[in-house]
């Protein structure tokens, strides 16, 4: 039987012959480097809790991830990666906005606590004995154990062995407590220089704030190296819903905006503690 040479050739016969494996193989697209670094990003970025500058790695969370989200848009059929970014921006805003928040709160409510211990305190230094000023250079737990009295007679009797070191050590209370004598004399509250977290609390959570203030009606034979200006630091620690306070350190004379935060505070009664001259 003879058979038609010029017959066209099925469908089947003219198809390229591909493999069924081939054909279920999705085609392969790169996780975005961008969403990866912005949910390791956002993971550190939790760490702004204990050091606000942290707080830069919840800003790249949210950078890098908004931009993984342009790039997988752009290049659909190259990138994946839409979840991680998600992810890197959630974290990146959940931290940096609650710590934000946080931060702000507590600023406000560290000044507002730090502000009437310092009015507390000034009277301390013109109405009190020297024992009451010395008694609020301890933190509020050990100051419950102690009284004024106690505190001035183991003071004189430091005096009486190192007559030099003890006046240099509590030099600035005492110059100061001597220019407000004339009873017109007194000490006022100006303005929070600086405040923040003490970080050399180890047991709690600990702030400091460092006050000015202002002698007003001084004895000008007190203060003979400048202004009629004071800085003391003040140190607290929170418990509950309260504030202690204890004077950690005092400058007098002091030229306002100088001081400057250091590891150790120390009092020479010269204005070389902390933020001195």
């Amino acid at each position: 039987m003879p058979t038609d040479q010029t017959a066209p050739l099925t469908t089947e016969a003219a198809a390229p012959k591909t493999s069924a494996i081939e054909n279920e193989l999705p085609t392969y697209r790169a996780i975005s480097n961008r969403a990866i670094f912005s949910v390791l990003c956002g993971a550190l970025a939790a760490f702004s809790f204990a050091e606000i500058w942290f707080l830069v790695f919840a800003a790249l969370a949210v950078g890098l991830g908004i931009s993984a989200h342009l790039a997988i848009k752009r290049y659909p059929d190259l990138l994946t990666g839409r979840q991680l970014a998600n992810t890197g921006i959630a974290l990146g805003l959940v931290f940096g906005l609650v710590v934000i928040t946080y931060t702000t709160v507590m600023t406000i409510v560290i000044a507002r606590e730090a502000r009437k211990f310092a009015v507390t305190y000034a009277k301390i230094i013109k109405e009190g004995s020297l024992g009451d000023a010395l008694l609020y250079r301890l933190d509020p737990e050990t100051r419950k154990e102690r009284t004024a009295a106690s505190m001035e007679q183991e003071w004189e009797k430091q005096k009486a062995r190192e007559r030099g070191l003890a006046e240099q050590k509590l030099g600035s209370l005492i110059l100061l407590r001597k220019a407000l004598t004339p009873k017109d004399a007194h000490l006022d509250f100006v303005s929070i220089e600086a405040q923040g977290v003490d970080t050399e609390r180890i047991d709690r959570l600990g702030y400091y704030a460092a006050v000015l203030y202002e002698v007003e009606n001084f004895d000008s034979r007190y203060a003979p190296r400048g202004g009629p200006y004071a800085l003391v630091l003040f140190k607290g620690t929170q418990k509950g819903g309260h504030y202690g306070w204890y004077v950690d350190n005092i400058q007098y004379p002091y030229t306002p905006s100088t001081f400057r935060m250091s590891g150790k505070s120390i009092d020479d009664g010269h204005g070389h503690g902390p933020g001195g001259h």
